[in-house]
């Protein structure tokens, strides 16, 4: 077990070993009462922007969501899911599993049996442990872990399958990574690839804000006026008439006690964006697919594609694959721990995931309706 610190925080070197380039430091943090995802459970934050500030990212977690979800989780037995889990927290564990690499339920006991769970956002919870064994025993919950003191962390057991009188009860599932405590994203390695994005449409939207605007520089010769309040006042007036109420451009009024003190301004344009720009981009779209190891058929923008297709052969053979390498695996990751819970609910229930129909069958639907 690490020694703590003066501030009691310390962080676990042993744990993993990533590369230095990477932005994640997904060493925890030890506190004396919990284990935190970076300082005040920032790892998660960073997924989140992530998503947020990269399109080709976020595009990409949309549908991965979409095809784990499907047309919604089922009972191979018939049984109706939707009366022990909402259709929206299916969907949001979902976004959990493919955002963060795992996700959390918290289950309600009465009498020795599972009466009702929902999602809880895994992104909010910290990790409780026994000391000096540092085993799991529960889970810390806050709204906002930068404000705790004002959302203060609440302790809930660890789920076990076991009744223990507890009340309430937090399952915590990930996707196996060598983090001992949190999950770690499958496409770790493109978080880079996705902070380039975010700069690089940051860039774009100052060039055009910058651009598009003008500045109107208006000198009052010999009128210098020493009130403050009175030159406000006549440089509201001055601007109004000479460049209008309404003018989108800045402006600016100077009073000078002559001609050679009149303010000379010089503008600097913002640089055309470039060459290098368009690579950037592209290459960052480029790597974010490979960190998610999506087919570029699928999900390609750039050379020429559209993420369409006239070949559906070729987009059948890639989302089959995609199948196989990424969604099945998410399902059964997500159904394992669901399963966790429905045992002690109803032991006939078998959740599984209804697939979306065939690629192939939605066209020749399509054709039919023409003819």
């Amino acid at each position: 077990m690490p020694t703590q610190n003066k501030n009691s925080v310390v962080s676990f070197p042993s744990e993993v070993k990533m590369s230095k380039y990477l932005p994640v430091d997904v060493k925890p943090v030890l506190t004396k009462k919990w284990i935190e995802n970076g300082i005040n459970n920032s790892n998660f934050k960073l997924y989140d922007d992530a998503y947020d500030d990269s399109p080709t990212n976020s595009s990409i977690i949309n549908a991965f969501v979409s095809y784990v979800y499907g047309e919604g989780l089922i009972d191979k037995n018939g049984t109706d899911l939707h009366k022990y889990i909402s259709k929206e927290d299916i969907l949001l564990i979902c976004y959990d599993m493919v955002k963060y690499g795992g996700y959390s339920l918290q289950a309600v006991w009465l009498a020795n049996k599972v009466i009702a769970f929902e999602r809880i956002a895994i992104n909010k919870l910290a990790i409780n442990y026994q000391t000096p064994s540092m085993k799991i025993d529960g889970y810390w919950y806050s709204f906002d872990w930068v404000k705790k003191s004002t959302f203060k962390p609440k302790l809930y057991p660890k789920y076990t399958g076991e009744f223990k009188e507890n009340g309430v009860e937090v399952l915590y599932v990930k996707r196996p990574s060598s983090e001992s405590f949190f999950p770690i994203p499958a496409y770790l390695s493109g978080i880079h690839w996705a902070q380039v994005e975010g700069e690089l449409s940051n860039t774009a939207k100052c060039f055009l804000e910058n651009s598009r605007s003008f500045l109107t520089v208006i000198n009052v010769n010999n009128g210098a006026e020493p009130d403050e309040e009175i030159a406000k006042e006549k440089a509201k007036r001055i601007r109004e008439k000479v460049t209008g109420s309404s003018n989108s451009g800045a402006s600016y009024v100077s009073f000078n006690d002559g001609a050679e003190d009149a303010m000379v301004i010089d503008q600097m344009h913002p640089p055309e964006i470039n060459q290098q720009n368009v690579f950037f981009s592209e290459e960052a779209e480029r790597a974010i697919i490979k960190a998610h190891s999506a087919p570029p058929i699928l999900f390609s923008g750039s050379n020429g594609g559209t993420g369409f297709s006239s070949n559906a052969e070729e987009r059948e053979v890639a989302l089959n694959d995609l199948y196989r390498r990424h969604i099945n695996p998410v399902r059964e990751m997500i159904l394992d721990g669901l399963k966790m819970i429905f045992k002690n609910i109803d032991s006939e229930i078998i959740p599984d995931f209804k697939d979306f129909r065939s690629e192939k069958a939605l066209e020749k639907t399509v054709l039919t309706e023409k003819k």
